[in-house]
């Protein structure tokens, strides 16, 4: 299945995604695996459920879900058949957490595992903690409904352990006509669209709370393998390639985006379009790695500060201090010392 297979420029996602929503189809008398054909998805073709799909294939999929059930509230339906192992190794990690805090971190850490179509991150405030979605703009499309499944799904995960909870708010980025009320009634919450982002808003009076099937052992082995997973994952993109070619130029003074294109064969615009679709630009990476690399000469006592400017592509101290203030909110003398002294 050569659709199927995972193709490291254009986002993907599990298969394990495609096989719940076959098993929802299914269940509402429509037949699964001819929705996915006529999406130019062949299930029968599929060997593991690690395989993954293109993000646009699947957005076709959820278009003739919700056309062929007539069920706008299409995504609802996922959740009385969701186990956590249909997130990949993502959700059996989670599930094994100590605590929500704990799965909601493992959640952002390995969503990769599932999709790389976008980027989460936990947001905290002084009396909640937000659970943010953020799509960048070179992934789409992603269904609607997709974004509504993930965050219907994830709370279903927490019921498994700890039935009452209940997000504070959840917000999604799209558009949607529809009466709120079915998805108010599953979240037990108040839900938006339209909004900034996509979010899952938690009280912080939740994070501390134990998970029923919490395996602190099993948690473990799963991050182990993860990590390493995750580690040959972005050693393919190439948001990978393109910061070793900086931290391999800098010195020389060859960090414009012609040279790196030049090197890495590709031209500026693909290089832009394909590190946009890994939610970055060349310029975050190239900040990126002269702040990795400015902490690593400061700790050199010998190396003076005017000289690790240069060594970083900056033309003078100045605009050196001033990035270092950015990244640090201190100045690189000031950081020194107090690297020395610690």
């Amino acid at each position: 299945m050569s659709e199927a297979k995972l193709l490291k420029s254009k986002p993907t996602t599990i298969v394990s995604w495609a096989l719940l929503i076959a098993q929802v189809l299914d269940r509402a008398a429509v037949d699964g695996k001819q929705l996915f054909l006529d999406a130019g998805i062949d299930l029968d073709s599929v060997s593991s459920p690690q395989e993954r799909l293109l993000v646009a294939d699947m957005a076709k999929v959820w278009a003739l879900a919700v056309e062929r059930t007539g069920d706008p509230y299409f995504a609802l339906r996922l959740a009385p058949v969701f186990q956590p192992s249909m997130y990949s190794a993502m959700g059996v990690a989670m599930a094994s957490s100590r605590s929500v805090k704990d799965a909601l971190q493992r959640c952002v850490k390995y969503y990769q595992l599932t999709s790389d179509a976008a980027i989460l991150s936990l947001e905290l405030q002084p009396q909640s903690v937000d659970l943010v979605y953020v799509i960048p703009e070179g992934n789409r499309p992603v269904a609607d409904e997709a974004m509504e499944a993930f965050c219907i799904t994830l709370v279903a995960l927490f019921r498994n352990a700890i039935d009452s909870l209940a997000p504070l708010a959840v917000e999604f980025e799209h558009e949607k006509s529809l009466d709120s009320a079915p998805f108010e009634a599953y979240f037990r919450c108040p839900v938006t669209f339209g909004q900034p982002v996509t979010r899952l808003r938690f009280s912080a009076d939740v994070l501390d709370q134990p998970l029923l099937f919490a395996n602190p052992e099993l948690a473990r082995v799963i991050d182990e393998w993860g990590e390493q997973y995750l580690s040959s994952f972005r050693a393919d993109q190439l948001s990978t390639k393109v910061k070793a070619y900086i931290l391999q130029h800098l010195a020389l003074g060859e960090t414009d985006q012609a040279h790196a294109a030049k090197e890495l064969g590709v031209s500026v615009r693909s290089m832009q379009r394909k590190l946009g679709q890994e939610g970055t630009t060349y310029s975050e990476l190239l900040d990126e790695c002269r702040h990795k690399m400015a902490l690593k000469y400061i700790a050199q006592k010998k190396i003076p500060i005017i000289e690790i400017a240069y060594l970083l592509g900056f033309s003078d101290q100045s605009n050196f201090s001033r990035s270092f203030r950015r990244w640090t909110n201190t100045t690189p003398q000031k950081y020194r010392e107090q690297s020395l002294a610690g």
